[in-house]
This record gives structure tokens, sequence and C-alpha cells, in this order.
């Protein structure tokens, strides 16, 4: 048995050898198959197999160039994004230095109107000073150059002497400061009146408290027609305590409107103030109108004669309700009647703060502005009746009574 499997293990293996051997002889020495590559024909070139070393180039060549290509791209981007940021940038400075040319130019514009208003305000003064009639006592300069003068032309027949003539003469000198220290906001007969730059000669406020004693006997036949509409027309009267208006308030109008205006006399801008004695009526909204007409009616039939009449409920900003000004039928003395619905009256007296300081003298126009700017935020909450922004005054004589 033993001899038997080996014999059939040789057959086997020689079987194997020739046939290998054969498969050489038949193919040949130079067409041994290369390893993992596909058999194909003898005689052709394998096509599309394995990768060649120059494709493999080509392809590396490709690939660099895409991404050069990609790199170049990329730089276009952010050279185009900075020359963006470069123009936006130069704008930007150019509107800043045009924003710090416009400001410099609204600086210089209002230094040289402060100075023009201050070169305006030596010149009124000067001429008030000019205006002073020949009985009014002479201000700080006149009893200075006096002083001055007189010494040496009495001193010298009396006092033979000349070492007590400089004593003399130095005196006078020493009188000079208490003459100019002179407290803002008092009254005095020889100085005038005086408060926060505003100023008024003396022969000017003796107009004024003439004018203030007739506002003051003017107002007792006044105010029994103001009660008299009031209960007729169901009107309610508010501040009327503050009927008459206060001194100090006068002076400083008349101070202003002559300050404001140079060429202006105290006797013209006494003219213009319809408010020394002045009266508040409200009606509800719906009865306001036929208030104000009813209102209207019974001053010209008491032959009121009206010189003023605002009305304001029209503006779609700013101060609401209807101003209005008389002149009386007894004394002859101007007064102001305002017509207002109690939400209108209500913003007026929260407003009456940003009224003062606004038209104060030290008030800059910034300030003025945001200050016209809360008044008219506070009036924008007030509605208008219906049918008030059509009322009007009555029509006015072709003769005034003079004052």
């Amino acid at each position: 048995m033993k001899n038997h499997h080996a014999h059939t293990f040789r057959a086997v293996a020689w079987t194997v050898t020739a046939t290998a051997l054969a498969s050489t002889l038949s193919l040949g020495p130079g067409h041994a198959a290369e390893p993992g590559c596909p058999p194909a024909e003898p005689q052709q070139k394998p096509a599309n197999t394995c990768p060649t070393p120059s494709a493999k180039k080509q392809a590396a060549k490709k690939q660099a160039a895409d991404k050069q290509a990609a790199r170049k791209q990329a730089a276009k981007k952010q050279a185009a994004r900075k020359q963006a940021a470069e123009k936006q940038a130069a704008r930007k400075q150019a509107a800043e230095k045009q924003a710090a040319r416009k400001q410099a130019a609204e600086k210089q514009a209002a230094r040289k109107q402060a100075a023009k208003k201050q070169a305006a305000r030596k010149q009124a003064a000067k001429k008030q000073s000019d205006r002073r009639p020949p009985g009014c006592p002479p201000c700080q300069t006149a009893p200075r150059k006096q002083a001055a003068m007189k010494p040496p032309a009495k001193k010298p027949p009396a006092q033979k002497p000349s070492s007590q003539r400089p004593p003399t003469a130095q005196r006078p000198p020493a009188k000079r400061p208490p003459a100019k220290k002179l407290p803002a906001r008092q009254l005095r007969k020889d100085h005038g009146w005086h408060w926060e730059g505003l100023y008024i000669d003396a022969a000017d406020l003796r107009k004024v408290n003439v004018f203030l004693a007739r506002a003051k006997k003017a107002e007792r036949t006044i105010s029994p027609q103001v009660r008299s509409i009031a209960r007729r027309t169901k009107a309610t009267v508010v501040g009327f305590d503050n009927r008459l208006r206060s001194p100090e308030s006068v002076k400083r109008s008349v101070a202003r409107e002559m300050q404001n205006n140079p060429t202006e006399t105290a006797d013209e801008a006494l003219n213009n103030i319809y408010d020394s004695v002045r009266y508040i009526l409200t009606w509800p909204d719906a009865t306001y109108v036929k208030g104000v007409q009813d209102t209207t009616k019974l001053l010209a039939g008491w032959k009121n004669e009206n010189l003023r009449w605002a009305n304001t409920w029209a503006r779609p900003r700013g101060y609401k309700g209807i101003n209005t000004a008389w002149r009386a039928n007894n004394s002859g003395h101007p007064y102001e009647l305002q017509f207002h619905t109690p939400k209108s009256q209500a913003a007026q007296r929260r407003s009456r703060p940003l009224y003062e300081e606004a038209h104060s003298p030290r008030t800059t126009s910034q300030r003025r502005a945001q200050l016209q700017g809360q008044m008219n935020r506070v009036f924008a909450t007030v509605p208008c009746p219906a049918g008030a922004q059509l009322l009007k005054g009555p029509r006015r004589r072709a003769v005034e009574r003079p004052v």
C-alpha cells in the first residue's frame, strides 16, 4: 500500500511539472505575466490598465494648477475687500472733516452774532444814557467828572497854600467804588432798575410805575365783567388771585423789549404789553366752542375793543389754546383773556417753568431748542375740541381808542 501511494504522488508531481514547463515554453520568456495585472492578448498593448508614470505627473500638475488658481482668486478677493474698506474709511474721514468744518463755521457764526448783540447792547446803553432828560439825576460817570472839576475851581481862591491841594484832589476817586456796587434787582430813584443784565433808567422806570398803577386801578372794573361772563357761559375762572401781573415781570418784559430793539422807547414797549391784567376761562371740550362764542358776543356788546386774537388750535406742534387781548370800555386799559379746556390749561401749567427758562437772557440757543421740544411734547397730548380751530375774533373798529 505504501508503494502504491508513493507512486501516485510522484505521478501527480511529474504531471504538474510537465504542465508548467509546457505553458512556459508556449508563452515565451518575454511574456511572463506581471502580478496583479489582468491577462490580455499577447500581441496588443494593454489599454486603460495600470497607470503609467506620465499620467501621474499630469494629474499632479493639474492639481497644483488648480491650487494656484484658487490661491490667486482668494488673493484677488482679499485685495478687493481691502480696497473697499479703504474707500469706506476715506469716505468716513471726509464726512468727519466736513462735519468738523460745518461745526466750526456754526461756532464762528454764533460768535459773530454774539459780538453783534453785545455791540448792540452797548450802543443801546449809550443811547439810554444820552436819552435821559436834563432833570434826571446823573449816573455814575457824571458825579465823577463834577467832583473832579469842582474842587480845582473852588479851592484855589479859598486855600492859598499848594501843599493842601493834592489831598483834596485825591479824595473823589476814593468814593468811586461804592457807586459801582449796585445790587442786582434793586430799585432806586437815582439809578433805575437792574436785573441779570437788564436795565431800565430812572425816567423810563417812572413810566413803568405809572403803567402798573393804572393797571391796578383798571382791574377793579374789569374783574366784575369777567365774573359775570363766567356765570353766564358756565365757565371756570382759573388763577383769579394771579390776575395782576407782578411788577418785576412787567419790568423784565419792558427791559427785554428795549434791549432787543434798541430804537424802541419805553412808551412803545408798554403799549405792547397786553397782559398786565389777565384771566383764564375754561370750558369742557363739548361746550368749549359755544362758550368762546358767547364770551366774544358779550365783550363786544359791552364795547370792549378786541386788540389781539391768537388761535393756535390748528398748529401741529406747540402751544394749544386761544389768547385774546381787549381794551376795557371804562378805563381804556388793555387786558388779556385766555380760553382753554381743562387739558390744555393743565399742559400750560406744566410747561410754564420751561417757558420761563427759555425766555431767560442767560439761556443758550441750544438749551432753548431743547426746552421748546419738551413743551411740544407736553402739548402734543392735548386733544382739539371739534370746531375750535375755526373760531375767529370780532371785527376790529376802524379807529382805536388811545391809551
